[in-house]
């Protein structure tokens, strides 16, 4: 008797635990009751800060812009001075925040970034880099030119193509703004472009033209795509437009500078202010990192 009651009492407590079991096992809910409610897609709230870092090159289209000089008794504006479209290099670093799900769907990034491209004033324009004497030849050359920003910028993305693989989306437009360090150097064009030669033997005999500076506040918008091509590698296309005035530029109106000797140059600089207006068109690749704080 004693053997039956010990046999039923342990046939109960197996048959508790398998349904204790079954009720905490998601999937065996599922089973049980098909028209459950599965788990909720993956998302940025329920995933990890995501960090990258970028590198990108393409090209910059600089607008026209006035020159007005301030080197005389009332200043002399030269229009459509025509800075030249050039080649554009640069990187950044930022990170996106699991900000989805109280964004209506977007998620915010900040990012650093810096780039540089060169929009010479060829020659030969009239009165900015050179002029025409009495022979009838244009005396002056190109004025020499590289622009460097580096800003941070604050962007807003849509994630598209989300998966259990891809838990912040497969591919995303983002946009944003941006405000930084706008600096432009430049090399005045003078004595037909020679900056510094040697004779026979390796003896200097002048001094190149050096380089001058003029910082300014740069301000940028931004927008793109980007798309991953594998976990953790993605390829993007950008356009920026960059926006910034400098009222310490300068250059050699008249084509008046003439490298000196050991002792020097003989360098003439004439200060103007102009807009630096630029688009750029950069497409690159970004390495993502998960990021779990």
């Amino acid at each position: 008797m004693k053997t039956r009651i010990s046999a039923m009492i342990c046939l109960l407590c197996v048959l508790g635990y398998s349904d204790l079991t079954r009720a905490e096992d998601p999937y065996s809910q599922r089973v049980a009751d098909p028209y459950a409610l599965s788990p909720d897609p993956p998302t940025m709230s329920s995933g990890t800060n995501e960090l990258y870092l970028s590198f990108m090159a393409g090209i910059a289209l600089p607008s026209s812009a006035d020159a007005t000089f301030t080197d005389g008794t009332q200043p002399t504006i030269i229009p459509n001075v025509d800075y030249a479209s050039s080649m554009s290099i640069g990187g950044s670093g930022g990170i996106w925040f699991p900000t989805r799900n109280k964004l209506a769907g977007f998620d915010l990034g900040v990012e650093i970034t810096g780039f540089v491209w060169y929009p010479d004033v060829n020659c030969c324009v009239e009165n900015f880099n050179g002029q025409t004497n009495a022979s009838g030849q244009f005396q002056g050359t190109t004025t020499e030119m590289s622009g460097i920003y580096i800003g941070p910028n604050f962007l807003l993305r849509y994630p598209m193509a989300i998966s259990e693989s891809y838990p912040n989306g497969r591919w995303h437009p983002y946009v944003g703004i941006g405000v930084g360090a706008h600096m432009m150097s430049f090399r005045p064009g003078g004595n037909r472009g020679v900056s510094s030669c040697c004779v026979p033997g390796g003896d200097l005999t002048t001094n190149p033209i050096t380089d001058q500076r003029a910082t300014t506040v740069g301000f940028m918008g931004i927008g793109g795509v980007k798309a991953h091509l594998f976990k953790y590698v993605a390829a993007f296309v950008e356009a920026k437009y960059l926006m910034a005035h400098h009222d310490h530029l300068a250059t050699d109106r008249y084509g008046l500078s003439i490298p000196g000797s050991l002792t020097g140059n003989a360098l003439v600089m004439n200060e103007y202010s102009s807009s630096i207006n630029t688009i750029l068109v950069h497409a690159g690749l970004a390495v993502h990192f998960d990021f779990r704080p």
